[in-house]
């Protein structure tokens, strides 16, 4: 938000008094704006009957300089203001998108014009004892007045364009000129107009009526020439073939033939139809049945062999000899060749019997001889 506030001790001042300054603080969001590469223009308007938000005209416009981050408004700037309350902006103009702040951003800065002990503030109402007064004064002043010395030739004023600022219809002109910092001869002028009121819109305009264009020339129509077989425009050979050249014939070595498919297809119809017979015959399911009997059988007798295999193994075991304390059982003993009985290659030939009374050696070779033919005839029945 944008605040403008006038200092106090300039705030008042009399009508007539061109040697004073008052000072305005500008702030944008609290803090001070860089004005710098800114047009800074006073906007000044009179109230009526001293109601500050409620401006009764615009009075005038004033250059604005910066004085110590501050914005000042000279009173000779505005010497042809008469008593009265006024209210005051302070209009920012960017100098590069001509873009203008305005301060404040709500409401106004206020500061007043007193009368003069001539209350001299209205031309066509000056009483006669005032008017007799300035007469004497004015007098008295000329009285004293001695021709001076001539004066240096004036330097005659450079006036540049400056922006122009297009306001409401309802709005009042203004201008104001600003002397250029680098060279105070020369000043910008800024206008501040009113644009127009919009006009009634104008009537219709009758359409228009044009015309119709000649008929063009017939085009040329292509032809074929019968002996170069080329496109012919007029009397004109184009070069460009109307037929299309013969293509070479198909190598047959590159594709199947049809007589060729159809053995192809009738092969594997064929063969799915004795595949799928195959399947489905009881030939074959008797075959599966058997097998799997087979595999049961096979499965038992090698289950049986270890169990025998086992228990030949704790047979032996209780039947060991004991050792024997005579030396001469000993010695007899060890005079007698060892025979085929005592070799532990052998285990198959001893006399021991298992619980059943069937001789140990003959239960394996028995189990395994039936257990080879069950896995024979197995064998031959899967084949």
């Amino acid at each position: 938000m944008r605040t403008l506030t006038i200092a106090d001790n300039w705030k008042d001042w009399k009508f007539g008094d061109t040697d004073a300054v008052m000072t305005f603080t500008a702030l944008d969001d609290d803090k001070v704006p860089d004005f710098s590469n800114r047009t800074l223009t006073f906007k000044i308007a009179s109230t009526l009957n001293n109601d500050l938000e409620h401006p009764k005209d615009f009075a005038a416009t004033a250059t604005g300089y910066i004085q110590d981050k501050n914005v000042i408004l000279k009173t000779e700037d505005v010497k042809q203001l008469t008593p009265g309350n006024y209210i005051v902006e302070l209009w920012a103009m960017s100098n590069d998108t001509q873009k203008d702040a305005v301060y404040p951003s709500k409401g106004f800065a206020q500061f007043t014009i007193e009368e003069n002990s001539m209350k001299v503030s209205d031309v066509t109402n000056i009483p006669s004892m005032t008017i007799n007064a300035f007469w004497n004064a004015v007098m008295q002043k000329v009285g004293t007045l001695t021709k001076g010395a001539k004066g240096d030739s004036g330097k005659t004023p450079k006036i540049v364009i400056g922006s122009v600022t297009k306001l409401s219809p309802d709005a009042q002109p203004s201008a104001t000129l600003v002397p250029l910092q680098s060279d105070p001869n020369t000043y910008t002028l800024n206008l501040q107009l009113p644009q127009g009121v919009q006009g009634e819109q104008g009537l219709q305009g009758i359409p228009g009526v044009g015309s119709k264009g000649l008929d063009g020339n017939n085009g040329l129509t292509p032809t074929i020439d019968p002996k170069t077989k080329h496109w012919m425009i007029g009397g004109t050979d184009t070069g460009v073939i109307a037929e299309g050249q013969a293509g070479k014939d198909a190598d047959p070595s590159k594709y199947v033939t049809i007589v060729s498919f159809n053995q192809l297809r009738q092969q594997v119809q064929d063969n799915a139809t004795a595949l799928d017979a195959l399947q489905k015959s009881a030939v074959n399911k008797d075959l599966q049945t058997q097998i799997a009997n087979l595999t049961s059988q096979v499965t038992d007798l090698i289950a049986q062999v270890k169990a025998l295999q086992e228990a030949k193994s704790d047979t032996s075991k209780l039947d060991e000899p004991a050792k024997s304390d005579n030396k001469d059982d000993q010695s007899a003993k060890s005079d007698t060749p060892a025979s085929s009985a005592d070799s532990p290659s052998t285990p198959a030939s001893s006399s021991t019997t298992t619980p059943d009374s069937t001789p140990a050696s003959s239960a394996p070779a028995t189990n395994a001889s039936s257990a080879s033919t069950s896995e024979t005839s197995a064998s031959s029945a899967a084949q």
